[in-house]
């Protein structure tokens, strides 16, 4: 059943391809815009610009519904609904840059000045409360027609997660709709609800409570992930400890929730520390003093930076030993993205002590090559058995499936006396030839 709500995309990377891919799968005609000539082709011959699970797939299949284009007046003309999925880059005051956006509210609103329908336009890249002020007011600075009468603006952020974008696009935990009018609010409820695959509460509000809903989530996240870390530490020193044990316990009372409180290794990404630091200076914008975030983001640089280095370094004096192996380096598994990684941290402080490093990770080894190019101490390797052989000491930092198929052997006959430094729990081993060390429980 194709749905008479046309829709343009404006931006192609990772969520705004997904979204297209979705949409297009859903039955929806989709126009995909970008700025980016070779996006464009990829996209016109069925092939995905980005990486992320499933998209490929849902792109040639969907050829039908979609079409790319340099062209914004095209999208414009051919379609009811806009949504802009760019980047707003964090600035050194923790607020965003809106470059991105403007440039492309620039070009929808000349291209709406020659539209005679109504038109909804909806930004899904996060901003900062008050920011959706300023793209109405340049839509109609541009376009010299009046919000609320020729066209409306809705606030949509996405909560999704790089690796899962497409399950957590269709099947969401809720929906987020900040609107300029009913009109605009109520026409993309509809949409959603045509796309969704499960029954969210669908929470529509004006602009500046979404604006502030959007950062606020994700900084409470933050901080729920900095407080199983903290647990993790406290359990590493109590006889007996296991911080897995505890958070299962706390996460099965609802006033706290299971998701985020976990033992681990720091958050990171292109959202999560950025968006902490958002909430920060939105609350000191506004005369409210926040320590919370603050500290949030100490605890978190701590961990990475501090706590884990030095327990490998102790683990490498331990066992007589310069070098070790590390396996995983982007900040989750799924993604090629190394952006405010926990193990590029690691990396970064052992390099200072002079320690030797072999260190892969299935889709992470071009991006950390960039990040680590013409080190001495580093050596990048093809498969996780490649990256294990001939250590001693194995540091797992991020918890991809590939890893998770590893066995006792694999590591027993590849590894010398190994000793495996685990993040993450992946583990069972009954080989006693094997010390297994996991985060946040006793040694």
């Amino acid at each position: 059943m194709k749905f008479t709500e046309k829709i343009s995309m404006f931006g192609l990377g990772k969520l705004g391809s997904t979204m297209l891919a979705c949409f297009a799968q859903k039955k929806w005609d989709v126009i995909g815009v970008d700025i980016d000539e070779l996006n464009i082709q990829k996209i016109n011959n069925g092939i995905s610009p980005i990486f992320e699970p499933g998209v490929d797939l849902l792109i040639k299949n969907n050829q039908e519904n979609i079409t790319a284009t340099l062209d914004c007046n095209y999208a414009i003309q051919n379609s009811l609904i806009s949504f802009v999925v760019v980047p707003t880059p964090s600035l050194k005051q923790g607020n965003f840059s809106l470059e991105h956006i403007k440039s492309v509210i620039e070009n929808i609103g000349e291209a709406l000045k020659l539209k005679k329908s109504y038109h909804l336009v909806v930004i899904t890249s996060t901003v900062l409360p008050g920011d959706m002020e300023k793209v109405i007011n340049l839509l109609e600075e541009k376009s010299g027609k009046e919000c609320n009468k020729d066209f409306s603006v809705c606030y949509n952020p996405d909560f999704i997660a790089l690796g899962s974008i497409i399950n957590d696009f269709l099947n969401p935990d809720m929906i987020l709709i900040g609107e300029s009018d009913d009109k605009g609010g109520l026409l993309l409820e509809s949409v959603h609800k045509k796309l969704i695959q499960n029954s969210p509460n669908i929470h529509r509000m004006n602009l500046h409570n979404a604006e502030l809903t959007k950062i606020a989530l994700n900084s409470f996240c933050t901080l729920k992930i900095t407080f199983a870390n903290v647990l993790a530490e406290i359990c590493e020193n109590l006889p007996g400890g296991d911080v897995d044990i505890v958070t299962n316990a706390i996460g099965d009372d609802k006033r706290v929730g299971e998701k985020y409180i976990k033992g681990g290794l720091s958050y990171g990404g292109p959202c999560f520390p950025r968006d902490n630091r958002a909430f920060a200076y939105s609350a000191e914008k506004y005369g409210v003093t926040n320590i919370l975030s603050h500290r949030t983001d100490e605890i978190n640089n701590y961990h990475k930076n501090k706590r884990i280095p030095l327990k490998i370094e102790k683990i490498l004096k331990s066992s007589n030993t310069n070098s070790l192996s590390i396996l995983g380096l982007t900040y989750k598994k799924d993604t090629t993205i190394i952006e405010e990684s926990a193990p590029i941290h690691i990396i970064r402080n052992l390099l200072k002590k002079g320690i030797r490093m072999k260190i892969y990770d299935p889709e992470g080894n071009k991006a950390a090559k960039e990040e680590f190019k013409n080190l001495e101490k580093i050596e990048f390797k093809n498969t996780a058995i490649e990256c294990i052989r001939d250590t001693r000491v194995c540091f797992i930092g991020t918890p991809w499936d590939e890893f998770k198929k590893l066995t006792e052997k694999d590591f027993s006959d590849n590894m010398d006396n190994p000793i495996i430094f685990d993040a993450w729990g992946l583990y069972t081993f009954t080989d006693k030839s094997i010390q297994y060390i996991k985060i946040g429980k006793a040694s």
